[in-house]
């Protein structure tokens, strides 16, 4: 496959295959756990007072555009760096799955009136988002995604500075959201983050990514840099 300056063409692919994968995940493991009993990870004290702040709904639903957007910015600093950082991206979703499977949690909601478009919106994803049974919370997915978008980036200088303060931010705001709409626990949130680092982490100091793919086109006589 070959790449541009402008657009990164070998990124196409990987992200189907990162969208493919949240699919497998989401639904299957729903389709595993729908009849076992959930854990309630609250933490009393903290998790029951943290407030409903109706706006932060905005950066939950903006993260799923920006997630699919993000490996094309990341393709842009090195093929190096991206198959590092995809296959990290790969190995937090299927640990997700498979501790949603055996640990599933679950998460009491709200009841919450439709005031405003921002409450409309909160009560949208609640019916979107396993309305019989809020479930799969432990790791947070959304805040695992968001921060490994953001680790994608971090301190690359390949990409513009302002885009990098932007990644930053916008995680930390969508790793909010899934608190003050009620759809984590603080718990989930934590361990999402951890999650994100500590695979990417690994990945990139064992440069796992790039033997992968290496691994799987040595017939063609190819690189990893090559594709």
């Amino acid at each position: 496959m070959k790449t541009t300056k402008k657009f990164p063409l070998y990124a196409i692919i990987p992200t189907l295959l990162l969208l493919l994968t949240q699919i497998i995940i989401y639904y299957g493991s729903q389709l595993i756990n729908k009849h076992l009993p959930a854990y309630d990870l609250t933490i009393k004290g903290f998790d029951d007072r943290v407030p409903i702040v109706p706006f932060f709904v905005v950066f939950y639903l903006l993260s799923m555009p920006w997630w699919y957007i993000v490996p094309f910015i990341v393709a842009k600093v090195s093929k190096q760096h991206f198959w590092n950082w995809f296959l990290a991206f790969v190995i937090c979703y299927w640990v997700c799955g498979i501790i949603y499977i055996v640990f599933p949690t679950t998460i009491t909601r709200p009841s919450i009136e439709n005031t405003t478009i921002f409450h409309r919106l909160i009560n949208v994803v609640y019916q979107n988002d396993t309305p019989e049974r809020a479930i799969n919370l432990f790791p947070s997915t959304h805040c695992f995604i968001s921060w490994i978008c953001y680790l994608g980036v971090r301190g690359k200088t390949e990409i513009p500075k302002w885009y990098r303060l932007f990644s930053l931010v916008f995680s930390i705001c969508i790793a909010l959201s899934t608190q003050l709409i009620k759809q984590h626990y603080i718990v989930d949130l934590i361990s999402g983050i951890l999650l994100a680092e500590l695979v990417y982490f690994l990945v990139k100091k064992y440069d796992l990514g790039n033997r992968l793919v290496n691994k799987i086109i040595s017939k063609k006589g190819g690189a990893a840099s090559d594709y």
